[in-house]
């Protein structure tokens, strides 16, 4: 979407697999950790990330297939 492709099979794919993957609650499922500290002493786990990066995802491309462009205007 980034690149200006919002309507490209992929992109369409990714959002499809994101709708399909979360849950009746709202929620997206994660593993136990999703970042690494110390390979095994310890990981870390951001607790927002499994609902902002998938909202923001599902958001970005709604507002580009909805908007007159299908350019990202700022941001990554």
């Amino acid at each position: 979407m980034a690149a200006g492709e919002a309507d490209h099979e992929a992109v369409m794919r990714g959002i499809g697999w994101l709708a399909s993957q979360q849950k009746p609650d709202g929620e997206w499922e994660e593993m136990p950790y999703n970042a690494v500290g110390f390979p095994r002493v310890f990981y870390l786990r951001y607790h927002g990330y499994r609902l902002f990066f998938p909202l923001m995802a599902m958001s970005r491309f709604r507002n580009l297939r909805q908007g007159n462009s299908r350019e990202v205007a700022w941001g990554f």
